[in-house]
């Protein structure tokens, strides 16, 4: 069956409004025209590369007025967009790289120490490295070289129903990344449908400090507004001032964040002053659950935030709060399916629905379901069991259908919007030569959400501090992964069976004595 090229809507965009401005970076303003006409170039460029459909490309880029034009032109030309976190470093991108097999990376000289070190060991098949503003060199293209050669005449493949448009990584619970398999399909009706929830028109005009390489960015602030031919407003790195000074001066309709940035913005020394110019009509907080102290402080400044939950398996937007006005906002709540076309259930473990008001796991149907996990049937077998993506998040609903995340069955640590798998970082404490056991559990933050803890015990002999252990994890992973604090004990909690038990280890570290805690000598 034929599908709908997710780039189509950008074209419709600057069709309908070519002259019309449809992004602001950092103050600079594009057109539709100007932006259509850029990713046209890309797309060319690829062919010219020999590219074809299905292949990947790798967009290792931090938020830029780039990453669009790259963005929108491989999806043009037929290929997978695989965007990844600009703070992992060369350990794991190896593992990345070499699972998508890309033909292309894309980077920026500020940026590309990291993948060069893969690219130069040509284990994975990359045939070009395309970096912004970087040097010539044997395969490796100057973008602005490259790109300026190309025509800016392009119309967007044909694409069937189940073609790939992107992969978007994220962890499991053995710590091992997979692949998310996205269809042009299921990214096309999750932000059709976003745009269907906020009532979008091409009059609004939202500010976003987003990372673009993450799902909620691409599907819930750009294709929301871009699909009705609205105008976004990227910062390129979050700065509260100048989110603020953004709302006022761009007359911003709509703002979409995470806890983080909005308990950022409410405790802005000129907040007060701000917010007698701004006049949003809605703004979305998600990726983790916003803590109500945060909540009851925005909506008594600005218009009260709808919140909600996605899982990049689905594309990723599931349930939302209804809009400001709309219909009843639940605190602690992540709302109701965002349109009916989204099937949801809290079911038992053998896949049976439970009782409003019981707990269950989360499973979700509809549309906007991933096709699977690249290169891992077995994976995507056990995840999409009986037609259902199984979420791993234990939820339940009230009699008004309102649903409620108690847990993660993943044992997953959400920190500022971020996913952090213990496994992942355990993996990494274990080889420091000091660690003999690990374990990292999340604790609450009002914050961050949650925090990650290291527990560890030494071996014998052996010495370290908070400090060491926590620098060795931001050498050699993501900032955000290493652990916020270290705690070392002399035996970490045991099952009967000898295997390492994290209930135990969170009553601990819930109590106010440390008196179970013992310090390294």
């Amino acid at each position: 069956m034929k599908g709908i090229n997710l780039s189509t809507y950008l074209e419709n965009s600057a069709m309908a409004h070519p002259n019309k401005v449809a992004l602001v970076f950092d103050d600079v303003a594009w057109t539709f025209a100007k932006i259509n006409e850029q990713t046209n170039a890309v797309a060319n460029g690829l062919v010219n590369l020999g590219l074809e459909k299905g292949d990947r490309v790798v967009l290792f880029l931090p938020n830029c007025t780039e990453f669009f034009f790259w963005y929108f032109g491989i999806l043009k030309m037929g290929g997978v967009v695989t965007p990844l976190n600009v703070m992992l470093k060369e350990r794991e991108l190896d593992y990345l790289i070499n699972d998508c097999s890309p033909a292309v990376i894309v980077t920026s000289r500020d940026l590309a120490a990291e993948p060069l070190k893969i690219f130069t060991k040509n284990c994975a098949g990359v045939r070009r490295m395309v970096i912004i503003g970087g040097d010539k060199a044997e395969n490796i293209l100057n973008y602005e070289n490259w790109v300026n050669r190309q025509s800016t005449d392009f119309d967007s493949v044909s694409v069937q129903k189940d073609d790939l448009a992107a992969i978007l990584y994220t962890s499991g619970t053995t710590g091992l990344p997979k692949g998310v398999m996205l269809t042009h399909t299921n990214l096309w009706v999750n932000g059709r449908h976003c745009a269907d929830w906020a009532e979008t028109t091409y009059k609004d005009i939202s500010v976003a400090a987003l990372p673009l390489f993450h799902s909620y960015a691409l599907t819930h602030v750009l294709a929301e507004i871009w699909m009705e031919g609205g105008t976004v407003v990227w910062i390129s790195r979050f700065e509260p001032s100048a989110c603020l000074k953004a709302m006022a001066k761009y007359r911003a309709t709509a703002f979409h964040g995470v806890a983080t940035i909005y308990y950022a913005l409410i405790n802005h020394p000129q907040v007060d002053e701000y917010a007698d110019n701004i006049h949003l009509r809605y703004c979305v907080t998600g990726a983790a659950v916003t803590p109500e102290p945060i909540l009851r402080a925005w909506n008594e400044k600005f218009t009260a935030l709808s919140e909600g939950y996605g899982t990049t398996e689905a594309g990723p937007v599931v349930f939302m709060n209804p809009l400001s006005g709309k219909g009843i906002q639940k605190a602690g709540s992540c709302g109701v399916p965002l349109v009916p076309e989204i099937q949801v259930a809290a079911v038992d473990e053998n896949d049976m629905p439970v009782k409003s008001g019981e707990v269950g796991e989360l499973v979700v149907r509809g549309p906007n379901v991933m096709k699977g996990y690249w290169r891992k049937p077995e994976d995507t077998a056990i995840t999409l069991a009986n037609g259902w993506l199984h979420t791993g998040d234990l939820v339940y609903f009230d009699p008004d259908g309102y649903c409620f995340v108690k847990d993660r069955k993943k044992d997953m640590i959400i920190t500022g919007g971020f996913n952090i798998y213990p496994k992942e970082v355990e993996d990494l404490l274990y080889s420091h030569p000091a660690v003999a056991e690990a374990q990292v559990v999340g604790i609450p933050d009002d914050i961050k959400g949650e925090k990650a803890v290291a527990c560890i015990t030494l071996k014998p002999g052996k010495s370290a501090t908070e400090e060491e252990i926590i620098a060795y994890c931001r050498n050699n992973a993501a900032v955000y992964k290493a652990p916020r604090k270290v705690v070392f004990f002399n035996g970490l909690p045991k099952t009967a069976t000898g295997k390492l038990e994290k209930m135990t280890l969170r009553g601990l570290l819930d109590k106010s004595s440390n008196s179970a805690l013992s310090t390294p000598t």
